[in-house]
């Protein structure tokens, strides 16, 4: 485990370690970003306190923490205020799920530096929970709210929001699981592996006519588990401008966590054991937290409502990238008849074509334009014609000019009479 790409601050081969300066009496703004691939972990620093105010761009209820969990994929803002007399402080975070007492690289320590402090951090390291203790971290989790009192984007100005009255118009019910097949380990959705095809999904679906031969729509079990594991490029459609309910069970040991692509999670419940439509009673409808990747707990559930107003065709994956790359994930068809290019852009003029499409023959060039000819040379008669025509014409002026000259001279002289 690294901070900031740096091993930990106890580490005796560690060439560096991170650290943050602070004056005493001011207040600091650090975010909290877990971009790991498999561990949550649990953020905390040496007597001092935390205060959230923010995950993921959504201002949240301001609660004051001692520690904080921060699982894979997801980001947080907490206000510190340097407070305590000068000295180094310990920075810890410890994964979740693990020993860390027993397994050191799961463990990294930074350090909180006063300036001008001259005394080293010291002492035990600041106690977290227990790493194992999963009704903690779902207390912490339906602890952290929207805060729609603040000044900041929000879908109802009036500072509250809700989606306890909202038209639900489909369900996923999705449990992950690991399975062996052919000796080969593979993770899945409702036991559904995803097997990557050549064509690209969105090139499927605009050129061949709904994707034919390249996946199949609306053939996976959205709602329950298949008796056995089959592999297989499946895609369900999702209504535009609906309200969906997807409930990601986990049946692991260890945590997992989920994103869709173009959507934000309103997160509306967590519980642990097997989910029912009795475990609806236990949502939190009233500012849910929206996140762009949520939790799930080891044998637990986790419940989100999303407003698919984005037509498209969207992943929806693990971010646990071991379980992401062996099969647990899935993509959502969300289609939009209006052809109207503000909605969904057409396909760039520069795009790469693969697999089952090709590129479309190139328009053939256009034609030269055709050389005026050049004009015919004159004939000798009609050379001789435009000659005594030309000789004609100056005649006629030379005797205009001469009976001008003839009536000035007449004029002048009958003036002088």
């Amino acid at each position: 485990m690294l901070m900031n790409g740096k091993v930990s601050y106890l580490d005796p081969k560690a060439k560096s370690n991170e650290s943050f300066t602070v004056q005493r009496g001011k207040t600091y703004r650090l975010r909290i970003s877990n971009v790991g691939s498999e561990w949550s972990f649990n953020f905390r620093i040496q007597n001092h306190s935390m205060l959230l105010v923010e995950t993921e761009g959504s201002y949240t209820n301001q609660i004051t923490l001692d520690s904080l969990d921060v699982h894979v994929g997801q980001s947080y803002s907490v206000l510190v205020t340097a407070d305590q007399d000068s000295a180094d402080y310990y920075i810890v975070a410890t994964a979740k799920m693990a020993n860390s007492t027993q397994l050191k690289t799961l463990e990294v320590v930074s350090v909180l530096h006063y300036e001008n402090s001259t005394k080293p951090a010291d002492g035990p390291l600041p106690n977290g929970p227990d790493p194992f203790d999963v009704n903690f971290s779902i207390s912490q989790a339906r602890s952290i709210r929207w805060n729609l009192t603040t000044g900041a984007a929000r879908p109802n100005p009036q500072g509250s929001f809700n989606v306890s009255n909202v038209t639900l118009s489909q369900t996923f019910v999705l449990q992950n699981s690991v399975n062996k097949k052919n000796g080969m380990i593979n993770y899945a959705i409702n036991n559904v592996s995803y097997a990557t095809p050549q064509t690209p999904l969105k090139l499927a679906d605009y050129y061949l006519n709904g994707g034919a031969g390249v996946y199949e729509l609306d053939k996976f079990p959205a709602n329950s588990s298949l008796p056995e594991t089959v592999y297989g490029t499946f895609v369900v459609s999702g209504e535009h401008k609906g309200w969906l309910e997807i409930v990601f069970k986990n049946e692991l040991k260890v945590m997992d966590s989920w994103h869709l692509d173009g959507f934000g999670f309103f997160v509306v419940g967590y519980g642990s054991g097997n989910w029912t439509p009795k475990s609806r009673r236990t949502y939190n409808l009233y500012d849910p937290v929206v996140r762009s990747t949520v939790q799930v707990y080891p044998k637990g559930w986790t419940a989100v409502y999303v407003y698919l107003d984005n037509p498209g065709m969207w992943n929806l994956r693990s971010q646990n990238l071991k379980h992401w790359y062996l099969g647990q994930e899935l993509y959502i068809r969300v289609y939009d008849s209006d052809p109207n290019p503000a909605k969904e852009h057409p396909p760039p003029k520069n795009l790469l074509y693969c697999g089952s499409v090709q590129a479309p023959p190139s328009a053939p060039p256009p034609s030269p334009k055709p050389v005026p000819a050049p004009p015919a040379p004159a004939s000798p008669s009609s050379a001789a014609t435009t000659t005594a025509t030309i000789t004609t014409i100056k005649r006629q002026w030379f005797n205009i000019i001469e009976a001008i000259f003839m009536l000035l001279i007449i004029w002048d002289g009958s003036w002088c009479l």
